[in-house]
């Protein structure tokens, strides 16, 4: 499945197409080639050195590929900064929330949603579209009933819901979400699993994360990483399943599935 085109024929809304990243001989990426549909939902599991936060890096501009290509929307983007990437709608969700403590969900919501048009806080409130996706997304997280409760006093699963939720505020095509559940409960773990579900086909989801519950919860196509490179690719029965994978990740006695 990787490398290639969606089955339906339409472009790929994103495409690493033979993306190394060497590290002064050290190959961080190795050939890596990859493809995500629009509106699709994929998980992205591997162990620790797999390759998996300098895929991220690579997507966002942070880091240049030492070869190979990064298309979104059937355009590269090399060379590109970090902030533009994010105004051609890439948003990044790192692993730790980082959301503003001393201000409301509401204000947390409000400042995300006006990224793209910071003049609006300047002169006024924000356009209704903007508005009304505010106050959807506090649906979306189920804190619609209290909008001006500090961030701060958030749990840590909520906290990290408000900040998928300032991501989706900012309206981007493609939502890259970062080992969200470390820490959370089993209840908030199964929570945001759910929410992310909820997110797909409106946007294009790609989630990293260790939690082999919470990955079979997402129900979406499962890609390995190992040393740089995609291992294999399926449903999270056939991944668990291909000995390859058994061999260097899940049947580990220390990473357990």
């Amino acid at each position: 499945m990787h490398g290639n085109a969606p089955i339906d024929g339409s472009a790929p809304l994103l495409e690493l197409d033979g993306v190394s990243v060497d590290f002064d001989g050290f190959l961080a990426l190795d050939d890596l080639s990859l493809c995500l549909a629009s509106g699709e939902l994929r998980a992205v599991i591997g162990p620790n050195g797999a390759g998996k936060t300098t895929f991220l890096d690579v997507i966002t501009g942070k880091l240049l590929p030492s070869s190979g290509d990064v298309r979104f929307k059937g355009r590269s983007l090399l060379g590109q900064q970090e902030h533009h990437i994010a105004r051609l709608g890439v948003g990044r969700k790192f692993q730790s929330p980082r959301v503003f403590e001393n201000l409301s969900l509401r204000q947390n919501l409000t400042l995300a949603a006006s990224v793209k048009t910071p003049l609006a806080l300047l002169f006024g409130s924000l356009g209704r579209s903007e508005r009304d996706r505010v106050e959807h997304l506090l649906g979306v997280i189920d804190l619609a009933d209290r909008p001006h409760l500090l961030a701060g006093e958030l749990s840590h699963g909520q906290k990290q819901w408000l900040e998928i939720a300032m991501l989706v505020a900012q309206d981007p095509d493609l939502l890259l979400v970062d080992e969200p559940v470390a820490g959370l409960t089993d209840g908030e773990t199964e929570r945001t699993a759910d929410l992310l579900r909820e997110l797909a086909g409106d946007h294009t989801v790609l989630v990293i994360d260790h939690d082999m519950e919470f990955i079979r919860r997402l129900d979406a196509p499962v890609t390995v990483l190992h040393e740089g490179h995609v291992l294999c690719e399926g449903t999270m029965d056939q991944v668990q399943c291909d000995p390859a994978v058994t061999e260097v990740y899940l049947g580990r006695a220390d990473e357990t599935p």
